[in-house]
């Protein structure tokens, strides 16, 4: 097995780079012919990604947040393939649903070693792949400012310092949403469609979402006072958000959400603008090395 590793040395504040000599020992140590390549800006991780499956790499290792995991998807989907993780990135989320620990990327290195794969789903929006999650809204919004400045803090809580920013300013559009088999009209506070459960770092959006079934889960969050949201925040959490009446949940194979001026959007935490959207889903279409018995 040849494993590419594409590591992100800004990724997590410097955790990933700090931790570079940890990972080359361990898959030294664990006999894995392996490579590692630095990216210097957006776009790189694709790039490297998408030559080193070119070059019968088997496997395609991202080393650092979702930002990175997504451009490595992007790189390496339709190849053949696989990806692996090194969480090393702040928010972290797709590992949770392989099973892969967020603060040991030795233990990352050994399960790459194992090299146990699993068949998930890969996702689209428009032209730009990704694995985990998509979301227009207030939670784009929240992302977007989160990636604007500065990273003082991590995970949850450099999240949450951009959700109370993003309260005070926020004013929801109105959009045309269609699923598979409906459609409906909203002013949705926010729209999330995930494949994985968790945003965020581990805000478990949609609780009940498969990583291999087909489906995109859609949590829509419509006609709710940002007063009234910020009350129920907790919920999100452990996933009991989808008992309050303004919260929708769906299940969907192909979902288009419209609006008539671009809205702030984001893929595994990348954010963009964009007024429409079409998201569909190759179902179980990219290996992943994954963690658990």
């Amino acid at each position: 097995m040849r494993v590419m590793i594409v590591l992100n040395p800004t990724a997590g504040g410097g955790r990933a780079a700090a931790q570079e000599e940890a990972v080359i020992k361990a898959m030294n140590r664990l006999g894995v012919e392996f490579e590692i390549q630095r990216t210097h800006g957006p776009g790189d991780a694709v790039r490297i990604a998408r030559a080193a499956a070119s070059s019968g790499y088997d496997v395609v290792a991202a080393m650092g947040g979702d930002g990175t995991v997504n451009e490595v998807v992007n790189g390496i989907a339709g190849t053949g393939a696989a990806l692996a993780l090194i969480p090393t990135g702040t928010g972290n989320d797709f590992r949770r649903a392989v099973e892969v620990p967020g603060d040991d990327p030795e233990a990352a290195c050994a399960i790459i070693a194992r090299g146990k794969l699993r068949a998930v789903d890969l996702c689209r929006a428009n032209d730009r792949y990704f694995i985990s999650s998509f979301g227009t809204g207030f939670d784009a919004a929240v992302t977007y400012r989160t990636n604007s400045r500065k990273k003082r803090l991590s995970g949850i809580w450099n999240y949450l310092l951009a959700l109370v920013q993003v309260i005070l300013t926020y004013r929801p559009a109105h959009v045309k949403i269609t699923l598979d088999d409906r459609e409906l009209s909203r002013t949705p506070l926010l729209c999330a469609a995930t494949n994985a459960r968790t945003i965020g770092g581990g805000m478990m959006i949609c609780p009940d979402a498969e990583i291999d079934d087909g489906l995109l889960d859609v949590c829509i969050v419509d006609k709710i006072s940002l007063i009234k949201f910020a009350r129920c925040f907790s919920k999100v959490m452990d996933g009991s958000h989808t008992s309050i009446k303004e919260v929708e949940m769906y299940k969907t194979s192909r979902l288009i959400i419209e609006c008539a001026t671009p809205q702030v959007c984001h893929v595994e935490g990348e954010a963009f603008f964009s007024d429409r959207l079409e998201l569909t889903v190759e179902r179980q279409a990219i290996n992943v090395v994954v963690g658990g018995d």
